[in-house]
């Protein structure tokens, strides 16, 4: 299990050196993440959903059918649990199972 703590430091240490400047090639789905990262995406844009301890990043990444086969947005989450932030990838407004 990587116990790495994915910060807004080491993105751009990643993006330099490997030239990929998306967060979806610097994150996996499950990475701890520390709050600075949290506080930019909140800050970025308006947030889908937000409480103390859940982030939805307001815009649309993709769109996806659901199990009743309506297709519907995703949307980068982010929840926190005992203390630790964590990247739940691309879900369906309040959830957290990665769709993408």
């Amino acid at each position: 299990m990587n116990t790495e703590i994915k910060t807004l430091k080491g993105w751009n240490e990643f993006a330099e050196q490997t030239g990929k400047y998306s967060w979806y090639d610097y994150a996996r789905v499950g990475d701890i993440v520390d709050e600075v990262v949290v506080d930019y995406f909140m800050n970025l844009l308006p947030p889908r959903a937000m409480s103390s301890n859940y982030l939805q990043v307001g815009e649309a990444f993709s769109h996806r059918y659901d199990i009743d086969r309506r297709l519907k947005a995703t949307f980068m989450t982010f929840a926190r649990s005992n203390n630790v932030w964590r990247y739940y990838g691309c879900c369906f407004a309040y959830e957290t199972i990665n769709r993408d």
